[in-house]
């Protein structure tokens, strides 16, 4: 049940997905996801959305948005020697999604023309939210794949130096995707995230 104040709640969900290698080991990827929200008030499209307008989570563009879907990929690996050469022995990845979304207080006062709206803007956001949450998962599983398929190297700094390159490449990679993604839907409005 979500409070009164604005991201008061955090809900944490731990999923552990198992994989495997033959020639190498890890851990299974950890996702955190959570979820805070914000509360509008009011009783026809122009207010709602004024209200999300002023109150919403702000987003890449520094201007405030109805939602936003946020996700942060950490990641670390182990090395070990083998015939003289450094690999890698195992390769953990954590990601962390954060879901923010207005909550409309009085809605049990409106219309029911309005309410069909904010249903089909609620249905609009699982979807927005989903894609986000797809994005994120197959940069994490990237990330592990391109870890655990590096080439053995003389020296474990050489392994270091080039996992540390990968990774950040595949990062920006998908920070890319996602920001590509909010800019061409206007942060969801475009694919149905709005009242008006």
């Amino acid at each position: 049940m979500w409070r009164r104040q604005s991201f008061n709640l955090i809900i944490s969900v731990i999923f552990v997905m198992f994989y495997g290698s033959v020639n190498s080991v890890f851990s299974a990827p950890l996702v955190h996801i959570g979820a805070s929200s914000y509360s509008i008030l009011g009783q026809s499209s122009l207010i709602l959305s004024a209200e999300m307008d002023s109150k919403g989570p702000f987003g890449e563009d520094g201007r405030r948005h109805p939602a936003k879907t946020k996700w942060d990929l950490q990641w670390r690996f182990k090395q070990k020697e083998v015939n003289a050469q450094c690999v890698v022995d195992s390769v953990q990845v954590s990601l962390g999604i954060t879901h923010t979304k207005p909550v409309w207080r009085d809605k049990s006062e409106a219309s029911k023309t309005l309410i069909d709206r904010w249903e089909a803007f609620e249905g609009a956001l699982k979807v927005i939210q989903k894609h986000q949450v797809d994005l994120a998962m197959m940069a994490a599983s990237e990330v592990e794949e391109a870890v655990l398929g590096m080439t053995p190297q003389k020296t474990c700094e050489e392994l270091e130096t080039m996992v540390s390159a990968i990774v950040r490449n595949l990062k920006e990679k998908y920070r890319a995707l996602k920001a590509d993604y909010e800019s061409s839907t206007n942060y969801g409005r475009r694919v149905g995230l709005s009242l008006m």
